[in-house]
């Protein structure tokens, strides 16, 4: 009777253990249940609108011509007759090359040519001779054959000595280098005495004209392709040129003075880029502007009904943008963007989103998902 009696009580015991860890684990689960939060934040309501895009694209910048002046003849430096960065005209001298050697190459041709043309005269004498011996029949016809042939070598003779002479002139002007344009010259390496030729790895100087200012700069294929959709024109290169007015930006942000118009196209696209390189033309009147400057192209085309979302309402999450989307109940939820468009302080989209969809306006990123928005009026 006393052993039923401590079984029960043991049963007894165990029952109520099992209770109460059961009611324990309730009121645990009751603890863990979060509510969903409430957040205020200001609230952006979206419409489609027109909006015209700026689209910046890096560019290096170069002279309208940039020659690399060589010397055409070897010798020593005996004259530089500008300074580096200067401004010269076109057929100004610039170098000056020792033409001792090649002004007694011309004296040598003189005399060699003077020399033939007295051999040329002498045989003219002797083919005039026999001319009229043979028409009086006094010797015979191979006579006068022969002196014909002595004066057609005698008369090659002066022509090659002349060519001789010419060519030595050719080399006495390549004494003195001329710029064969208007420009600013670049850094001078060589000085007086110093040994050139033609086959140096370092040019005497570079030239550049810079009146005139090419931006290179490379489009994606993806929008060359969008843009053959959507510019009018008759071939893809009047398409770019229905760009009026692009824009330079300086490397200090700045925009240049002057507008620029895209006037080339590369024949071929870069295979490792998938992008292909285009050249903008921009007048440069005050000289500002040089080879190897560098700046960034703003290209700007308008687009329609499209969806302008502020940059302050986006959040960057492991190179994904998203924004907060409410729903009818003002729940919360972030939504990635596709197929957007960076321009100036917006993101432009074309799809994604319909008229009247509300997005969070800022600081998305401290509030937590699924949060119920109370909303508030934007300042």
């Amino acid at each position: 009777m006393k052993r039923l009696i401590n079984t029960n009580v043991k049963r007894s015991v165990l029952l109520f253990a099992v209770l109460v860890m059961a009611s324990a684990c309730k009121n645990s689960d009751k603890e863990t249940e979060q509510p969903t939060p409430s957040v205020e934040a200001e609230i952006l309501t979206l419409q489609p609108t027109d909006a015209v895009i700026d689209q910046t694209f890096p560019a290096s910048l170069q002279g309208k011509d940039n020659v690399q002046l060589r010397p055409q003849i070897s010798g020593y430096i005996d004259k530089i007759f500008v300074d580096e960065g200067a401004f010269v005209r076109a057929g100004q001298p610039l170098f000056r090359i020792n033409a001792s050697v090649y002004r007694e190459q011309k004296n040598t041709a003189l005399a060699s040519l003077a020399m033939a043309k007295s051999q040329l005269a002498s045989a003219k004498l002797e083919l005039d001779k026999y001319k009229v011996l043979t028409d009086n029949k006094v010797v015979a016809d191979f006579q006068f054959k022969k002196a014909k042939t002595n004066y057609e070598n005698a008369k090659a003779a002066v022509t090659q000595q002349q060519t001789l002479v010419a060519s030595a002139d050719v080399n006495l002007g390549f004494s003195v280098v001329k710029a064969p344009v208007s420009g600013y010259i670049g850094r001078i390496p060589n000085r007086l005495g110093a040994l050139v030729g033609p086959n140096d790895a370092q040019p005497l100087t570079t030239l550049s004209q810079v009146n005139e200012i090419y931006a290179y700069f490379s489009l994606p294929e993806n929008e060359i392709l969008k843009i053959n959709v959507t510019r009018p024109g008759a071939n893809l290169l009047e398409k770019l040129k229905s760009f009026r007015d692009i824009t330079l930006l300086l490397a200090d942000g700045k925009p240049y003075n002057h507008s620029g118009k895209i006037d080339m196209m590369d024949g071929q696209f870069d295979a490792t880029t998938g992008s292909v390189t285009l050249r903008a033309s921009f007048p440069n009147p005050e000289s500002l502007l040089r080879t190897g400057n560098t700046g960034r192209i703003v290209m700007q085309s308008t687009e329609q009904n499209v969806f302008k979302i502020p940059l302050l309402a986006t959040y960057e999450i492991q190179d994904k943008l998203f924004v907060g989307l409410l729903n009818s109940k003002n729940k919360m939820e972030r939504v990635a963007l596709k197929n957007y468009i960076k321009s100036g302080d917006f993101y432009i989209l074309k799809s994604g989103f319909k008229s009247g969809d509300r997005i969070i306006a800022n600081e998305l990123s401290s509030i937590p998902e699924n949060s119920i928005i109370q909303p508030k009026k934007v300042q």
